[in-house]
């Protein structure tokens, strides 16, 4: 859990759903966490130097930074580990970075001030939520092209999770609402909102 006033990470313990530890030396951690498939590495957003902090997890020491993002938003990484995607909402685009070498590889132009970046289960799609425009820039992962872009929301979120067989997509709104999207025709079906 970041603590983006402390500039610090929470470990929680979730089946005790306790507190068990505090990494320091973040910079305003705020809209993304990742951890790697392996579980070995953590990877945090640090809104204030535009930066991903790559901690090891067993030691919970920060390891090395990634730089070269504009006002960096939520982030996702390949099950291999090798590429992870940042969320640009500076620059509306999105950052595909080689995480051994900390390079950007790749921009993807998207929709005004990115907030999301999340893959599919599968690893072949990125939906990339575009705030301002209210829209979701769905992108195939294998050649970084925008296949669809999706409107109908309310300035979507990084809040981004796909159903486990990757069928459905939930797109957290900025009411607080969810849509819900049908991933193979990239259209929403529902809303579901607490009344």
């Amino acid at each position: 859990m970041n603590n983006q006033a402390h500039n610090s990470v929470t470990i929680v313990d979730l089946e005790k759903r306790k507190p068990i530890d505090v990494i320091t030396g973040f910079a305003q951690p705020r809209q993304g966490i990742k951890v790697s498939s392996d579980g070995k590495y953590i990877f945090v957003t640090n809104f204030q130097g535009d930066k991903v902090s790559i901690v090891d997890a067993a030691t919970k020491k920060i390891i090395r930074e990634i730089t070269g993002f504009s006002s960096i938003r939520g982030i996702s990484i390949t099950a291999d580990g090798g590429t992870l995607y940042a969320a640009n909402s500076g620059r509306n685009s999105i950052s595909a970075v080689d995480t051994l070498d900390g390079t950007i590889k790749g921009e993807i132009k998207v929709g005004r001030e990115p907030y999301g970046a999340a893959l599919s289960p599968d690893d072949k799609l990125l939906f990339a939520s575009n705030k301002a425009d209210h829209t979701i820039d769905v992108i195939n992962v294998a050649d970084h092209r925008v296949v669809k872009t999706i409107g109908g929301f309310k300035e979507p979120r990084q809040a981004i999770v796909f159903s486990q067989d990757g069928d459905q997509a939930y797109i957290l709104n900025r009411d607080l609402s969810i849509a819900r999207v049908d991933v193979k025709t990239y259209t929403i079906t529902d809303i579901i909102q607490d009344k």
